[in-house]
């Protein structure tokens, strides 16, 4: 009985971790992209939390990863960020291909990279699952920064 209590609450703190991991990059993840105290603090929040079985936390690790890439100075590491964040996202989404949030998720990184890095090979096909399935997406708030991106990114000419 004493053990089963313990996992109990060791599940029950495993999935509050996650789920507290998850709120904590989805506010962030813009501001991993474009500040360095912000990219490295995540990138520790993953070092730290047991992820194992969630691919939207999966593919968030690789996106974080993706930004220390975009922070470190040493290029050797940076290199190094990019491969592991790219595996990491593209590992995420083929486990849960029809996830929307990962496959947007990878298509702003994608629209974002520099095109000599030769990461952008999804943009139409994400682009188009996107949005037709977007209206299955239960957040109003994850609607509505969908359809704002990729209307900025169609006026900048990215999409």
């Amino acid at each position: 009985m004493r053990a089963l209590l313990l996992l109990f609450v060791f599940s029950a703190q495993f999935g509050f971790a996650q789920d507290e991991l998850l709120d904590n990059v989805r506010k962030n993840i813009p501001l991993v992209f474009k500040t360095d105290t912000v990219c490295f603090a995540m990138f520790r929040a993953f070092e730290s939390t047991d992820i194992s079985g969630n691919n939207t936390l999966l593919g968030y690790k690789g996106a974080v990863e993706l930004g220390m890439a975009r922070h470190d100075s040493n290029p050797f590491k940076k290199m190094s960020y990019f491969s592991d964040g790219k595996k990491h996202l593209e590992e995420a989404i083929d486990k849960d291909h029809d996830n929307i949030e990962l496959r947007f998720l990878r298509l702003t990184i994608q629209v974002h990279l520099p095109t000599f890095l030769g990461y952008s090979e999804n943009i139409e096909s994400d682009k188009a699952f996107v949005q037709n399935h977007l209206h299955e997406a239960k957040s109003e708030a994850f609607k509505t920064r969908v359809k704002n991106f990729i209307a900025h990114a169609e006026e900048q000419g990215k999409l």
